[in-house]
């Protein structure tokens, strides 16, 4: 992997947070300091976003209710044409979406897929407004200062990074740490954009970043276990009801794999890494670490 790992922003990204602050979002408040709130609040009304965004907030995920319509945006990005006036390969991104398990069914219906078609045009306002480019300018220098801050555990996520990607044999062979000051401290999200891992949040947090890395080097090995997954039917601790979907065997899985990586990612900050996945799940799975309720 590439040596001299950054923080850095993507501006489509960084554009749909700026609208959704427009319309709402008080989610950038949570976790932080009062200098940075007060930044932010500086940019609220400053300006008007496309009524597209206002349909970006739901009521099915009680903890975060702009998950997953806030993430799939942020995948949406990467399947621009480069002058953001249409898809580029909406196919694919839609079979992205579609087969993504941790979203419900309902949740990528087509009123979905009617509103999302609008996306190109609603972030092309955004990212051509004069105080969205002011707000930019003021985020650049904010990652500056994260940069400066980081600068040592960002060394750190290079080597854990390094590590797992050459013994869990992951495609990837990029890292980018997107931050973006407005998203919700406690919204971690990744991205896969060919063969880079795009890491996306509201702040840094090493934990955070190799869990998420953690979650595209499980996911392939949780099937296989899904038999003895199902027939347990357990809930898992401290894993929010949001996990488990509509509480059918797709969020039954969804539930363990995050289980899985929190697991694995406390084992591997602690420079304990499994020589087997496989094995490793199927201990997991086979173990008592739940509270042993049924759902």
């Amino acid at each position: 992997m590439e040596s001299g790992l950054v923080i850095s922003n993507v501006p489509e990204i960084s554009a749909i947070y700026f609208a959704l602050l427009q319309c709402g979002y008080s989610y950038f408040a949570i976790g932080r300091d009062q200098e940075h709130v007060e930044a932010i609040q500086r940019f609220i009304g400053c300006t008007f976003a496309p009524d597209f965004f206002s349909n970006v907030k739901l009521d099915s995920c009680e903890v975060y209710p702009y998950w997953p319509r806030a993430f799939m945006l942020e995948t949406a990005c990467f399947f621009l044409h480069s002058g953001h006036a249409d898809f580029s390969e909406f196919e694919n991104f839609q079979k992205y979406i579609m087969s993504a398990d941790n979203i419900s069914k309902s949740e990528k219906d087509e009123v979905l897929w009617k509103w999302i078609k609008s996306f190109p045009m609603a972030i092309q306002k955004v990212l051509s407004d004069e105080s969205f480019q002011n707000y930019l300018e003021w985020e650049n220098h904010w990652l500056s200062a994260q940069n400066d801050k980081y600068r040592i555990q960002l060394q750190a996520i290079n080597e854990f990074i390094d590590i797992c990607i050459h013994r869990y044999h992951s495609p990837v062979t990029q890292l980018k740490i997107v931050l973006n000051p407005i998203k919700c401290v406690y919204a971690a999200d990744y991205h896969i954009n060919k063969n880079c891992f795009v890491f996306s949040s509201g702040r840094f947090q090493l934990e955070s970043i190799i869990h998420e890395f953690l979650h595209h080097v499980v996911h392939p090995f949780v099937i296989p276990q899904k038999d003895i997954i199902i027939a347990r039917n357990v809930r898992y601790l401290d894993i929010d009801d949001s996990y488990y979907l509509s509480g059918d065997n797709i969020g039954k899985l969804n539930a363990f794999e995050e289980f899985a990586v929190r697991n694995l990612t406390e084992d591997i900050l602690k420079g304990k890494y499994p020589d087997e996945l496989p094995h490793y799940l199927y201990t997991i799975a086979q173990s008592k670490t739940n509270d042993g309720k049924n759902p």
